[in-house]
């Protein structure tokens, strides 16, 4: 099973790959091919492919032990609880050294770092506020949606049993983020017209569509048989969303992010069938098993070349992105496979001694 499962791990792997594309671009000098420029940018859509593969395996896992298990819901957030914070934890902890306590431009007019931006970090509540989301830890706003997420996966999964009402949820979900969108661009609640745009594009609103894109990939792969369930007022419904989103570009019903999404699922569905060597292979694989912690430390890796001169070392831009990217990954990828083994692995399983000890009373 786990070797069938692989191309989840390589997912990630091209995930993580993905997002540190684009901020390996940010130090130093930048590409100057505008097309490559035009890619690299999309880079940061990795993050769309981590929650793809999140809900989908995040519902394989909640099949596996719902049936097994006395408490799967209790369960399933003491297992998120030990897989997320205690790295998190440790970035708020380092990120906080690094950067200080002072101004910075994901704080808005905000001065500083508050007690109660700390505190909503440490609480995963941080992507309640324009000023929380991201200030703190770098790239930390995806997880405080990721979070967001687990919170509603076990309603889902007990209301969600085909894929006609996934994608009956997909539509809603468009509908809410895009109605959303409208209120909240007319009703501005903070000063600044661009920190409030940013935040517009990473809080959990606007990102669910995606992992019920996810939860599509998962009855597409693990139950195909349901895609005979699927009713035909579904898909008039799908083809009417999209006949709008065409004809109405004001509406962005399938803003990019989502169409990124739909793209990932077609691939993921694709590598599910076929697993070919060069994108599903043991350094790939490898990646994605130490990914969480390598999108939280790339960051400071990225950090130190900067302060050490190390970004720089040709005078042909694309040469010198390769070489800048290549240094950044397999430093990040060095320190998150120490971190996943001195950190991670650990506390995975003493929350399952925990769940395992519990699951005994």
């Amino acid at each position: 099973m786990q070797q069938k499962l692989d191309y989840i791990d390589a997912l990630r792997g091209i995930a993580i790959l993905l997002v540190v594309t684009i901020h390996v671009n940010q130090y130093g000098s930048p590409i100057e091919s505008y097309t490559l420029n035009q890619f690299i940018a999309e880079g940061g859509k990795g993050v769309q492919l981590f929650y793809v593969a999140s809900a989908f395996t995040l519902f394989l896992s909640f099949q596996h032990k719902f049936q097994k298990e006395k408490f799967p819901i209790r369960n399933f957030f003491l297992r998120r609880l030990f897989r997320i914070a205690p790295m998190y934890y440790l970035g708020i902890i380092y990120y906080l050294y690094q950067d200080g306590l002072g101004a910075r431009y994901w704080l808005g007019d905000a001065t500083e770092i508050t007690i109660a931006n700390i505190t909503a970090n440490f609480l995963f509540l941080h992507g309640l506020n324009p000023y929380w989301i991201t200030s703190i830890v770098h790239g930390g706003w995806s997880i405080a949606v990721e979070m967001m997420f687990y919170v509603v996966v076990p309603y889902l999964f007990m209301k969600i049993k085909n894929i006609n009402t996934a994608i009956n949820l997909l539509l809603a979900t468009l509908v809410l983020r895009t109605l959303l969108q409208l209120l909240f661009e007319k009703y501005q609640l903070i000063s600044s017209h661009t920190l409030w745009h940013e935040y517009l594009y990473m809080y959990f609103p606007n990102q669910l569509p995606v992992f019920i894109v996810g939860i599509l990939l998962y009855f597409l792969v693990i139950k195909p048989d349901s895609l005979r369930e699927i009713r035909g007022i579904t898909v008039l419904a799908l083809a009417t969303f999209l006949f709008i989103h065409l004809c109405m570009s004001g509406l962005y019903l399938f803003p990019t992010h989502v169409v990124f999404s739909i793209s990932f699922l077609l691939f993921c569905v694709g590598l599910s069938k076929y697993q070919s060597k060069l994108l599903v292979n043991p350094i790939i694989i490898h990646i994605g098993k130490v990914s969480f912690s390598m999108y939280l430390v790339h960051f400071a890796v990225l950090y130190w070349l900067k302060e050490y001169n190390f970004v720089e070392f040709t005078q042909n831009s694309v040469l010198n992105y390769a070489i800048r990217f290549c240094v950044a990954t397999s430093i990040s990828v060095t320190v998150a496979t120490f971190f996943y083994h001195a950190v991670e692995l650990p506390f995975q399983q003493l929350g399952k001694k925990i769940i395992d000890k519990l699951e005994k009373t």
